[in-house]
């Protein structure tokens, strides 16, 4: 397991870090796809909520997954994509990259998972 914090490093770090832990941990996963997840799902925690963000990466012989806690409450929404800067493009990519996506709110805000299904690859 790999556990990072906002407060300890940047979203590039992290990136770099979840490509490193993909290629280490599942070589047949395309390291690409992951560090675009991580970039997507920090970006959305970082533009859309105020405070830190957590990103936790677990793997198993069957399983990789990618989870952003953030302090916000409300879900990540699905809009018209524009080419004009104003985003939407997240988790289109997000949904398109990885096999699963999950949203899990509570009382301390918001965890967005990614995962993949090793056996797939």
């Amino acid at each position: 397991m790999l556990s990072l914090d906002s407060t300890e490093l940047t979203a590039a770090d992290a990136r770099f870090l979840a490509q490193t832990y993909a290629a280490t941990h599942c070589p047949r996963l395309d390291r690409s796809a992951v560090a675009l997840v991580v970039a997507e799902l920090l970006s959305n925690a970082e533009r859309h909520t105020v405070g830190t963000w957590r990103l936790a990466i677990r793997h198993s012989t069957r399983l990789l997954s990618i989870a952003v806690h953030d302090l916000g409450r409300l879900s990540p929404m699905r809009g018209t994509s524009a080419l004009d800067g104003t985003g939407h493009f997240g988790l289109h990519i997000i949904r398109r990259l990885s096999h699963h996506f999950a949203v899990h709110s509570d009382a301390t805000g918001k965890t967005v998972t990614a995962q993949w299904n090793l056996a797939l690859l």
